[in-house]
């Protein structure tokens, strides 16, 4: 071998060992340990221990790196976009389901129908996507529509809402309801489906409208009633930051590319109708419940009750959860969301008449910061004086969005399983 071959062959083994301590110091770096029972089986937490990080990398860091909160919503949304494309990819429909964009009263809609109208009911499931009214759309959420759909033979309807902070309270609301009253009028007609077997379905921000718009129906006595709802781990209140659930993040998984409080404080603010690019000074007050008017806190207080139950009971595996903290009031935040945080309209855990609600099925998770206020609001389905018929389940090892990844984590997809048994379920026992 020449000299000249001889320096070449060491130039090669040196970029290859570079290389492999780079990627090694990166992986060591990124690397952080997951917490007791977060996901059950091996692969699911090595699926995780890749994609926790990918998240980080991708959206979580970039992210806090702008000044501006449109920004970091902006590039949020393309980084989640983007990344989403590789999920649900063994998703297979076998050619049985049609999929079709239709507008209805204005708003976009894809229809998840059974080829040549092959149901195995004659109802239907009208979903909501999450993303904190800000983040996500219909194309992000398909691969667990199509699923869905294929799996429980029946006609899927995605409703795409405008977000914010274009679009502000109660816009999400307006389209979801243009929708719902375009497929109520023109539905049966179009898919041979009978409107008395509808079940609506949401996760995240999206069940924050599922659930407003099944207790504004109840409460006009609208017609059709639903026959369901399923609340996916639900955003339904911002008047508690400082729940069990959100102190377990602070002290356990701050720093993850999970759902976290000041995202929360964030997102829900943006779609109060606040300018964050101005108003970004707010948040740690809005986090420690600041935010909350001295006059409201009675009526809060009366609705959040069933909290102090979770946390005597929910100690995630008896790990030491922080005690609630000083309140750092400000009178400007109180102002500013005086007018939402016992609007049921915003915040529907706060509507006080729980009465002619459908049947409803409650999925939280263990590590979100939403857990309690999902099982709070079940609770109160439960126990109110119409004792709305609730089936509960909390996923102990499960994440905030995990069923994203349904195709991909053995937690997720039992979740799917589940939702879809309820929902059929659901269907059929409306004579």
């Amino acid at each position: 071998m020449s000299k000249k071959e001889e320096e070449s062959k060491r130039m090669r083994y040196l970029v290859i060992g570079i290389a492999t301590v780079t990627i090694w110091a990166t992986c060591y770096s990124l690397y952080k340990p997951l917490p007791d029972g977060f996901t059950v089986s091996a692969w699911d937490r090595a699926v995780m221990h890749i994609v926790e990080p990918a998240l980080r990398v991708a959206y979580y860091y970039p992210s806090h790196m702008f000044s501006k909160a449109s920004s970091m919503v902006q590039w949020t949304r393309g980084a989640l976009n983007f990344l989403s494309k590789s999920l649900g990819l063994l998703v297979n429909t076998h050619g049985e389901i049609e999929i079709k964009w239709q507008k209805w009263n204005g708003t976009p809609v894809k229809v998840y129908r059974p080829i040549n109208n092959q149901t195995s009911t004659d109802g239907a499931v009208l979903f909501i996507h999450g993303g904190g009214f800000a983040l996500g759309n219909v194309e992000m959420y398909d691969s667990l529509v199509r699923r869905m759909a294929y799996e429980t033979r029946t006609l899927f309807i995605s409703i795409e809402y405008r977000l914010s902070p274009e679009t502000v309270f109660p816009g999400g609301i307006m389209d979801c309801e243009a929708a719902i009253k375009h497929f109520v009028e023109f539905g049966p007609a179009q898919f041979g489906i009978d409107t008395s077997k509808m079940v609506i379905m949401g996760d995240s921000a999206g069940a924050n409208l599922a659930t407003v718009i099944a207790q504004r129906r109840a409460a006009r006595n609208a017609s059709p009633k639903l026959a369901g709802q399923v609340l996916i781990y639900p955003l339904l209140q911002m008047a508690d930051l400082q729940t069990v659930s959100y102190r377990y993040f602070h002290s356990r998984l701050d720093g993850y590319a999970l759902v976290d409080p000041e995202s929360v404080a964030y997102y829900y603010m943006f779609y109060a109708g606040i300018n964050m690019d101005e108003k970004a000074y707010l948040v740690p007050s809005v986090m420690s419940n600041g935010h909350v008017a001295d006059h409201l806190k009675q009526k809060i207080d009366e609705i959040m009750v069933f909290e102090k139950t979770i946390e005597l009971t929910r100690r995630y595996k008896n790990s030491s959860i922080p005690q609630r903290w000083a309140v750092r009031k400000n009178l400007e935040a109180q102002q500013l969301m005086e007018p939402f945080l016992t609007n049921p309209d915003f915040s529907p855990l706060m509507r006080k008449d729980l009465s002619n609600l459908p049947q409803t099925m409650v999925v939280t998770c263990e590590f979100d910061v939403l857990r309690d206020e999902g099982l709070i609001y079940a609770h109160r389905l439960e126990v109110s004086t119409a004792g709305v018929p609730t089936t509960t389940v909390n996923y102990e090892n499960g994440f905030h969005a995990m069923l994203n990844f349904h195709s991909e984590l053995h937690e997720a997809s039992k979740a799917v399983y589940d939702i879809e048994r309820w929902t059929l379920n659901a269907i059929n026992i409306v004579s």
